[in-house]
């Protein structure tokens, strides 16, 4: 790439993907949750309060109306080019999502502004927790862009930048290719694209998500702990099937280079599973499975959570179009506990 500036330009080798780490199906292989050690038996005594999301109201998200499209010219170069390389494997187009692109844009400007790349910022706070934290609720894989130049600027146009930066990703080889697979997943539903430059960085993120929930809503009630109810609806050609809940420590800061040298990531292995209230016969392997999802005539559903000690909770929602076929993330949501 041409830059008249008298520096030179190269893109970071920090792309990386993530999926949910639980298989798409009822049984699968996780680590179940095991008995606290002695400094957190002791915090799961102390007083806890939700740090995030802010619950002060209900955070509830309902999936985006369909036929909407990006109004920033890169953004819209580079949506239309996802879905022309999903046509040409065969693969359904993804809609557009503005409250993911919301997210990408903060993502990248922080990013811009620590001089950082990768998928996490200097707060620690793995992808899939951030895109919650923000009430967007699919399941998230995310692509990350980095170019960076010597000089003060770049000379080239950035739409050519975030183009150049996708085409690399499409021309990615096995095994090495998780970015190409990331755009190619036919699971996926939805992707939001926001970017930032300033001086000599430029930051592009692809937030792919598979939405499988019309609605969903999170509610908090606190007082020496905090208790979350969980309202939802699955969209008409899904149906839920059970929900698997991951418990990790809480984010720690991070340095610029330990920040940008977490060039990937994966949802947490989960030790805990709620399914339909009555089903006492299905199991969720390796976690202590509990029937607790109460659910309504019209694909409507509820439960609650109290968490015990400090962490990330991170609830992951499986749902099928068919009962014949093995459940897969549809959804999913993180809080953060202290």
């Amino acid at each position: 790439m041409s830059n008249s500036n008298p520096g030179r330009i190269r893109r970071l080798r920090t792309l990386a993907r993530s999926l949910p780490a639980a298989a798409a199906a009822l049984l699968f292989s996780c680590h179940a949750f095991k008995a606290a050690p002695p400094h957190e038996a002791s915090q799961s005594r102390l007083p806890l309060r939700l740090r995030a999301p802010d619950l002060a109201v209900p955070l509830v998200e309902t999936i985006p109306p369909g036929g909407i499209r990006p109004d920033d010219p890169i953004k819209t170069v580079i949506f239309d080019r996802i879905n022309s390389d999903r046509a040409a494997a065969g693969l359904s187009p993804v809609a557009w999502d503005g409250a993911a692109a919301r997210v990408a844009d903060a993502f990248c400007a922080q990013q811009v502004s620590e001089a950082t790349s990768g998928h996490f910022l200097m707060d620690g706070i793995p992808p899939y927790a951030r895109t919650s934290f923000a009430g967007v609720f699919g399941a998230q894989s995310e692509n990350s862009v980095s170019w960076v130049t010597t000089g003060r600027s770049f000379s080239d146009p950035i739409a050519r930048l975030a183009m150049l930066g996708h085409e690399d990703m499409m021309a990615e080889k096995p095994p090495g290719d998780g970015h190409r697979r990331t755009i190619l997943d036919p699971e996926a539903t939805h992707v939001g694209v926001g970017y930032a430059v300033l001086r000599g960085r430029f930051q592009m993120a692809q937030e792919f998500l598979t939405r499988g929930l019309e609605r969903l809503s999170i509610t908090g009630h606190e007082s020496s702990r905090p208790v979350l109810r969980f309202d939802g609806k699955s969209l008409p050609s899904w149906s839920l099937q059970f929900v698997t809940i991951a418990r990790e420590s809480t984010p720690a800061p991070l340095t610029r280079e330990e920040a940008s040298a977490r060039t990937s990531y994966s949802y947490p292995r989960a030790g805990l599973a709620y399914t339909p209230e009555g089903a006492k016969m299905i199991r969720v392997a390796s976690t202590d499975t509990q029937d607790r999802i109460r659910f309504g005539p019209r694909r409507e559903f509820t439960f609650s959570f109290a968490p015990d000690r400090p962490g990330l909770y991170t609830f992951v929602f499986y749902a099928s179009s068919r009962n014949s076929e093995p459940a897969r993330p549809g959804a999913s949501a993180t809080i953060w506990v202290e």
